[in-house]
């Protein structure tokens, strides 16, 4: 009878028929902010809504839809009588971010480090192996994937769906800045030596440990980025990436 009743209730829904799987503006908004955060669209570049349309081979109603969004993410700035640009990355904004990563993540190592599995510490092992034979074959691309899967790894084993959510909704940011970092000459292979650090805490099982770990370990990014080259100065004395 409690079958009969659930499928009552489920026949008597009203439900909008399905549209096309992804919409004009959706298909702009994705190519559009895909292209700021793998630098294909840099940092201070202009963003005319012809151009973008004629390369997405669509109107330029949806591309203006999609940089109001982006707009609103703080992914493109929007300057009155001038035009539309993709948004700078400060070394405020560098520091601001990795600050709040490395409390964040701090805690989650701190949450995962008592109850990390050993299958969960073997999968960070392969990581970190593989992590190092791409470095070796020149594949830093990969390499960094690698590195973020291994903080992937922590953040789901703290088991908190609210700091997972604060995370993910830095990662936008984040994703532009951990490209940036990775072009700093020997950014990566020190990275890589941090995360087999973070592993050993792990593999201890010290939240004390493993959260100043990770901690020094994203601090140690902000020290790197404000020392090279990939940086410069403006005029108000304000880091900005170039």
């Amino acid at each position: 009878m409690i079958h009969n009743r659930t499928a009552s209730r489920e026949s008597s829904l009203e439900l909008d028929p399905v549209s096309a799987p992804v919409s004009l503006k959706d298909r702009a908004y994705l190519a559009i902010k895909g292209a700021i955060l793998s630098l294909k669209l840099k940092p201070g570049q202009a963003l005319v809504e012809s151009e973008l349309a004629h390369q997405l081979g669509i109107s330029k109603t949806p591309v203006r839809t999609a940089l109001h969004q982006l707009e609103r993410e703080g992914l493109v700035t929007k300057i009155l009588y001038k035009g539309t640009y993709v948004a700078d990355i400060t070394l405020g904004d560098i520091r601001e971010i990795f600050l709040i990563r490395a409390v964040l993540e701090g805690l989650a190592a701190r949450l995962a480090a008592p109850y990390v599995t050993d299958g969960e510490l073997a999968q960070a092992r392969d990581l970190l192996r593989l992590m190092e034979a791409a470095l070796k074959e020149g594949e830093n691309d990969l390499a960094s994937q690698y590195g973020a899967q291994f903080h992937d790894l922590i953040l789901q084993r703290a088991d908190s769906n609210r700091l997972q959510l604060i995370v993910y909704n830095l990662d936008n940011q984040v994703q532009r800045f951990r490209l940036l970092s990775d072009q700093i000459s020997g950014r990566l292979e020190k990275s890589l030596r941090e995360h087999q650090l973070i592993l050993e805490a792990l593999e201890q099982r010290d939240p004390d440990v493993a959260e100043q770990r990770v901690k020094e370990h994203l601090n140690s990014v902000i020290e790197g980025l404000s020392m090279e080259p990939p940086l410069d100065v403006d005029e108000t004395g304000e880091g900005k990436v170039s």
